[in-house]
């Protein structure tokens, strides 16, 4: 299949609609035109950053701009809704096509209308993300990564925890909390999430070995934290 495939089945649509098709105008795989109407349409094999950068740029004429390619096998509108937000965000229109040889055809999944309303913003999400931020001390982690621990601010807060128990043995929450540990350390240390922590008597707590292990596994953030101790 190649992109000439995709142009009679969309010359069709825009045909059966009323307007004038042309192809391969100023750069710009078709154009339709009815009265002072004008529309661009770009066909490609596959939907793409590329393609929808080629959209963006064909607006600056002024026309209504649609992205045309092969409708995908296995077809689930519900799954390409994402896809489709971005389309819609960034006012492209999409069109699907459907080869079958002489019954081919082309449909319109989305108008390219004004993108409204805006995106809101969700400041709950963004409060999580910015005190996230403020949380970490060191950037360990690397973007785009998989299946591969990451060091949150959370993570920061157990190491500096263990790394009191590991320097001065066990104590409770409000002497940790003198050593500068988190002011929700109790949480931390009643939930455990870890397991780096055990209750070794009313109130007052330790590090376990899975502890020790943990501090093992990031060894730029125990160096951080044991050297902030041995400032205190």
């Amino acid at each position: 299949m190649t992109e000439r495939d995709l142009f009679e089945p969309v010359k069709k649509l825009f045909v059966k609609k009323g307007y004038k098709v042309n192809a391969e105008v100023k750069g710009c795989d078709m154009t339709a035109v009815k009265g002072d109407e004008l529309v661009i349409i770009e066909l490609k094999k596959n939907l793409s950053v590329t393609l929808l950068a080629q959209g963006l740029d064909r607006q600056r004429s002024g026309a209504k701009v649609y992205v045309a390619v092969p409708k995908p096998k296995n077809y689930m509108p519900r799954k390409f809704e994402d896809n489709l937000k971005v389309i819609k965000k960034l006012e492209l229109g999409l069109i699907f096509v459907t080869i079958r040889g002489v019954f081919s055809f082309a449909e319109i999944v989305t108008e390219p209308e004004q993108y409204f309303p805006p995106v809101s913003v969700n400041r709950k999400k963004r409060k999580a993300i910015l005190e996230e931020i403020e949380g970490r001390t060191i950037d360990m982690n690397e973007g785009g990564v998989a299946k591969t621990k990451i060091a949150t601010a959370y993570t920061e807060k157990c190491i500096y925890i263990a790394c009191i128990l590991d320097a001065y043995g066990d104590m409770s929450a409000a002497e940790l909390r003198k050593y500068g540990a988190d002011p929700k350390t109790y949480n931390i240390l009643r939930m455990n999430a870890y397991g780096w922590f055990k209750k070794v008597s009313k109130g007052v707590y330790g590090i376990t070995e899975e502890g020790r292990r943990g501090l093992m596994e990031y060894p730029e953030l125990e160096a951080y934290y044991t050297e902030k101790l041995l400032g205190k």
